[in-house]
């Protein structure tokens, strides 16, 4: 089994093992990022208030909102700054494949990139 996430914006997808998404959140977290929590909806759309906001390992269509995916996304630059002489070459290599991913591109060239957040389903 593996991490499934797409982003919110345009649905493009981004897969990993377990193993992977773990070291990716600890790199994350070992950088300062405070998670914000998913959020869960029900079919009709309402936020499910009784959904665990801590879970961002099950594939259970949980969101990580734009705000919370920008902060992981920066924390992880960090990490890759500081630590890119002691990880391994596929570690980096995953970790930076999930930073490109986390953004869409400046289209309107005012130098900002877009982080439209994604649901782990």
């Amino acid at each position: 089994m593996g991490m499934n996430l797409a982003r919110l914006e345009d649905g493009e997808e981004f897969t990993c093992s377990n193993g992977y998404w773990n070291l990716i959140l600890d790199s994350a977290k070992k950088e300062g990022w405070k998670p914000l929590g998913t959020t869960k909806y029900d079919e009709a759309m309402k936020k499910d208030t009784t959904w665990n906001s801590s879970d961002y390992h099950s594939n259970n269509g949980q969101v990580v909102n734009d705000e919370d995916a920008y902060q992981l996304s920066k924390s992880l630059k960090q990490y890759l700054s500081k630590e890119k002489e002691n990880i391994a070459h596929d570690e980096h290599d995953i970790i930076a494949q999930f930073i490109e991913w986390l953004k869409i591109d400046d289209e309107v060239d005012d130098g900002i990139d877009y982080y439209p957040g994604f649901e782990i389903y």
